[in-house]
């Protein structure tokens, strides 16, 4: 998916790792029961990236789609993880922290328009005999071509991330987002696997932009980087962490999230009556999530279905009023036959009557 966009992402420099006489140290930490304050952290982080998209779809996405694409959108921005990354440092005798934020994937505007562009996805709903065709097609889904593959002609990856900056009015000097960038120059080596793509992680955003601030000297090598990721890291943004510590003696501390907890440490919260599983998820007694990547997915689902929905943007599906179908359920339930009419309706023959008089 997006091969054709993310082809000069995946060719990292493979650059000879220079190890520096007293090498940082690496930690990478599992969270799992939540804490709050990391979960807190990647929450705001996530609020930033929601605001930019709802931002964009209010500029650029005026008309009515159908429900499939708000979907599709959903989707596609609950699924991404966000990370947080502190670069602290020392400057002129005086403590400075500047905040880097990140969310996996392709740029917002990319995403925008393989939403709400192009053919329209299967299993759209249509009404049947709506304007355009007989079969409930629209001629214009039709014959439109696929957004991510006319973006991809025309446009790079990283040019396409350097135009999503006019979304973002949060941010400033010392509270930053994490762009796509190009990989020259850079030690940092981002994999390419089919459906996988990792420069796009947004760890490795973070990493990728705080190596860009370096080798400008918008901040000095030797910090510490205190990491917050709203899932689980993968090897290679393991060894990109290694890397840019050798290279750049950076301290690198990162918190990473799991969906579940050792099995020992899960059975004594249930045998101890704290905690009991809701399928597959663990609760608490009021059947709140425990874990902190849940209470992380939940807080975002929330975010996005409350800025992002068609719902919170008075926006109705085309095709179908709002009443008929809401954002992220089934398609709509058609009525019966005898549910359109009583017992006290007349009957239609199915003969014109008789011309009177004859």
């Amino acid at each position: 998916m997006h091969r054709h966009l993310i082809v000069s992402l995946g060719a990292g420099v493979a650059a000879l790792v220079v190890v520096h006489a007293r090498a940082a140290p690496v930690v990478i930490e599992s969270v799992g029961l939540d804490k709050g304050n990391v979960t807190a952290q990647l929450e705001r982080s996530s609020q930033y990236f929601v605001n930019a998209m709802r931002k964009l779809i209010v500029q650029s996405y005026r008309e009515q789609y159908r429900a499939i694409r708000w979907e599709g959108l959903e989707e596609t921005m609950t699924r991404s993880r966000v990370a947080r990354f502190e670069y602290r440092f020392t400057l002129n005798g005086v403590d400075q922290v500047r905040v880097y934020h990140a969310m996996d994937g392709l740029p917002l505007s990319v995403i925008a328009d393989d939403a709400f562009g192009g053919t329209t996805p299967r299993g759209s709903p249509t009404p049947p005999q709506s304007p355009g065709s007989l079969d409930g097609s629209s001629g214009s889904d039709i014959e439109e071509t696929s957004a991510t593959e006319t973006f991809g002609a025309a446009n790079d990856l990283v040019d396409a991330d350097i135009g999503d900056d006019l979304l973002f009015d949060e941010f400033d000097s010392m509270n930053v987002r994490a762009r796509v960038l190009p990989s020259s120059g850079s030690v940092l080596a981002s994999y390419t696997a089919p459906g996988a793509q990792g420069g796009l992680d947004a760890e490795f955003k973070a990493m990728r932009t705080i190596e860009n601030d370096i080798r400008a000297g918008v901040i000095p090598r030797g910090g510490r980087i205190r990491g917050a990721i709203g899932g689980a890291t993968c090897g290679s943004c393991e060894d990109a962490m290694r890397r840019l510590s050798d290279e750049y003696s950076v301290d690198v501390r990162v918190s990473h999230m799991f969906g579940s907890i050792p099995s020992g440490e899960q059975r004594a919260l249930i045998e101890s009556g704290s905690a009991r599983l809701k399928g597959r998820m663990l609760v608490g007694s009021e059947g709140e999530p425990l874990l902190a990547r849940d209470v992380l997915d939940s807080a975002r689902a929330a975010q996005i279905h409350r800025d992002l929905s068609p719902r919170a943007l008075d926006r109705t599906f085309k095709g179908f009023s709002w009443r008929r179908r809401s954002f992220r359920l089934g398609p709509p339930r058609l009525p019966r036959v005898s549910e359109g009419s009583s017992t006290e309706d007349t009957a239609v023959s199915a003969e014109p009557s008789a011309a009177p008089g004859c």
